[in-house]
């Protein structure tokens, strides 16, 4: 499921306006079928036992979405970090080489960056990531021939290890922008929800009086609470996003490197 700041926005209203519906509609339904007789100590319980489920699930999607905001930005560090250390480790390559590495990292980073930007979208993902692999692809050919021209330079070594690490994170962004919490999951949250506002306003028609103001406060806190589990669960799609600075940072960095030459008369070091 693709949520945008306004799908946020929606939902944040909609599931509002749906529990203060069925509050009020069960309140009505109540005053007109409840007995005043009944003794109302077991709707009670199950009234607390509803609520308590919506704690649970509530705190256990929060907390989910939370951790995976965090990784996915621990996962951009990385890749940050990653980047940059195959663009410098690049400059020691003998120039023929570098230049051209150089230049594929720059198209690099901007294509990680477009990636990471499309978030969970993943039809918005495919075109990035595409252009992703395919530079991968020619950077890793490049890096073989070099390496094979001269398997005893350190220099190469290095810069292959560079190389073979910021591929393997790139897979690890992937990963990161896949884990959602389940559309089925936020589904049975939302009837949970929506039965816990029924029987609330149940309770309201058993005691003959229904209190607006609190029960607008509680549909109003579990609708944001909710929206905040969606926006931080689909970054870069919503209000809170996963910064990019890690990456943008990169690219400036990359931009400004040129191939650093061998002084005259020394030789590459070789082990």
């Amino acid at each position: 499921m693709t949520i945008s700041s306004t799908d946020i926005v929606l939902v944040t209203i909609g599931l509002l306006s749906l529990i203060v519906l069925i509050g009020v509609g069960t309140f009505l339904a109540t005053r007109w079928l409840h007995p005043s007789h009944v003794d109302d100590a077991p709707f009670g319980v199950i009234q607390a036992g509803a609520f308590a489920l919506v704690g649970l699930l509530l705190g256990f999607s929060f907390s989910l979405s939370v951790a995976r905001y965090d990784q996915r930005r621990t996962v951009t560090v990385r890749e940050g970090n990653t980047i940059t250390t195959t663009a410098l480790r690049a400059q020691f390559l003998e120039p023929s080489v570098a230049q051209p590495m150089l230049n594929m990292l720059r198209s690099y980073v901007q294509a990680r960056i477009d990636f990471a930007s499309a978030g969970t979208e993943r039809a918005a993902r495919n075109e990035p990531r595409g252009r992703s692999v395919a530079l991968q692809t020619q950077m890793w050919a490049l890096a073989v021939r070099a390496g094979r021209s001269d398997p005893y330079s350190v220099e190469t070594m290095l810069f292959i290890q560079a190389l073979n690490e910021m591929i393997d994170v790139s897979r690890e962004q992937a990963a990161a922008l896949n884990a959602t919490i389940p559309d089925a999951v936020i589904g049975i949250v939302i009837v949970v929800i929506v039965l816990a506002g029924a029987l609330l306003g149940s309770n309201y028609g058993r005691a003959g009086r229904f209190d607006v103001i609190a029960y607008a406060l509680f549909a109003t806190m579990i609708a944001l609470t909710l929206a905040t589990i969606l926006d931080l669960d689909r970054p870069q799609r919503g209000f809170i996003r996963v910064p990019l600075d890690p990456l943008l940072n990169t690219q400036r960095l990359v931009d400004s490197l040129k191939p650093v030459a061998s002084p005259t008369g020394v030789p590459r070091r070789s082990r």
